[in-house]
């Protein structure tokens, strides 16, 4: 199919224009506006295009549809060539995800005049995949990094490539935290706890006990209390999240650079020292089960460092009611315009997760202008909705207690925003938007 540019008078050379936006190989999506006879009229990124149809066939295809699925197969000052792609759309894509990305990236090799081995074909599928260029000088950083590795595959490439995306150090050791599957760390904290409260014994070290319990106040204290007063739970979260967003590096430096004593404080460290007195006891499970939960702490700080949400997650209890643990997540939208991606306080988003029961979440959206702030809240039934309608008035009396003033508040029913998962490890699903003609 050759397109000839827009039907109005008006230069062919338009078509090779900046804003097109158009390359070779490229799948766009186009939408039908006319077809008559072996001439279609489409809509490709809004602007109108007149297409010649090689055949009637063709101009049957396009009649039955409102948008219709192409690849530039070329693309000069002149003309653009398409090719059309029949049927559905992902069996197309699934098809296409090793022959075509395979030859894609062979091309772009050969034109970088680097050698198509097996691994450089791995790795530049991989850049592909997050619409990076293939160069020599990205190839040899992320190989480097995998060198490391007794043996990488295209998994560990596409963690590599994608940290490097996302602005992340790339290193063997953060291939190895982004490519985990840390448990939630609402779910750690309250395994750990009753992990390290049925071990504790009379007949243990006096040392270990004291750093025992220690830890499990340590712990006990990352559980926030929902049935507590408003001012308790926002010093307590306020805790939680000084607890778990500040990373063992991060104390080991202060405490380096600090002429005072710091072995009374508890936080991670204090931890990190129960883990050592645990392995010189003999302790291996035990020591095991901390790594776990250090490593799973570390992971998520490491995946926030970059991210456009600084994302928590905790449990949270109702003390006075129900012993059991919920989930709680918490989302902080960082100001973009910062290089260090920081939370402006006053102008910032925050959502707040609360899962009541199962498959029934509490939702509650706040966003901060200066001091005024506007209030969502999600319920998942009739039942909580009315709930967070009553609760509304004590919401905004806390708030005001803390200088704020709230200028819209509404509860609606509905289910809660998805929060997608860190996307630094991809799926094994192909992601390019480029094809090639066969």
């Amino acid at each position: 199919m050759d397109l000839y540019g827009p039907r109005a008078i008006s230069s062919i050379n338009a078509l090779s224009k900046p804003e097109m936006a158009l390359r070779p190989f490229q799948r766009i999506t186009a939408q039908v506006l006319d077809v008559t006879g072996t001439t279609a009229l489409l809509a490709i990124e809004g602007r109108p295009i007149v297409a010649q149809l090689t055949s009637v066939d063709q101009a049957t295809a396009l009649l039955t549809q409102q948008t219709a699925q192409f690849i530039v197969t070329e693309l000069t000052s002149q003309k653009i060539t398409l090719k059309m792609i029949k049927g559905d759309a992902s069996e197309t894509m699934l098809a296409a995800s090793s022959s075509t990305g395979t030859e894609l990236a062979m091309r772009l090799l050969e034109q970088n005049n680097i050698p198509a081995t097996v691994n450089n074909l791995m790795m530049a599928r991989s850049i592909l995949k997050q619409q990076l260029p293939v160069t020599r000088a990205l190839l040899n950083e992320v190989m480097e990094a995998l060198s490391e590795y007794d043996a990488w595959g295209s998994k560990e490439a596409d963690v590599a490539v994608s940290l490097k995306a996302a602005g992340l150090p790339v290193s063997a050791q953060s291939i190895k935290l982004a490519s985990r599957q840390p448990a939630k760390i609402s779910d750690s904290i309250s395994q750990l706890i009753e992990w390290l409260n049925d071990m504790a014994s009379p007949d243990l070290p006096a040392e270990v006990l004291k750093q025992l319990e220690l830890n499990m106040w340590l712990l006990n204290g990352l559980v926030l209390d929902g049935g507590d007063e408003a001012s308790k739970v926002a010093e307590q979260l306020k805790n939680v999240l000084e607890t778990l967003g500040r990373s063992l590096e991060d104390i080991l430096l202060e405490k380096s650079q600090s002429h005072e004593s710091t072995s009374s404080e508890i936080n991670l460290l204090s931890l990190a020292r129960l883990q050592k007195i645990l392995e010189e006891a003999g302790k291996n499970e035990a020591v095991e089960s901390i790594g776990k939960f250090l490593e799973d702490i570390r992971s998520s700080q490491f995946l926030n460092t970059k991210s456009e949400w600084a994302e928590f997650d905790f449990p949270i209890q109702n003390a006075k009611t129900n012993t059991d643990f919920s989930t709680a997540r918490l989302r902080i939208a960082r100001d973009a315009k910062s290089n260090y991606q920081k939370i402006d306080p006053t102008a910032a988003r925050l959502i707040l997760q609360v899962d009541i029961n199962s498959g029934e979440t509490v939702e509650v959206d706040l966003t901060v202008i200066g001091t005024q702030i506007r209030t969502s809240v999600k319920a998942p039934n009739p039942l909580w909705g009315e709930q967070a309608e009553s609760e509304l008035p004590s919401l905004a009396q806390a708030l005001q207690s803390l200088g704020f003033t709230v200028q819209d508040a509404q509860v609606c029913l509905g289910e809660r925003e998805s929060v997608a998962e860190s996307d630094v490890a991809p799926d094994s699903g192909y992601l390019m938007t480029v094809d090639i003609e066969a």
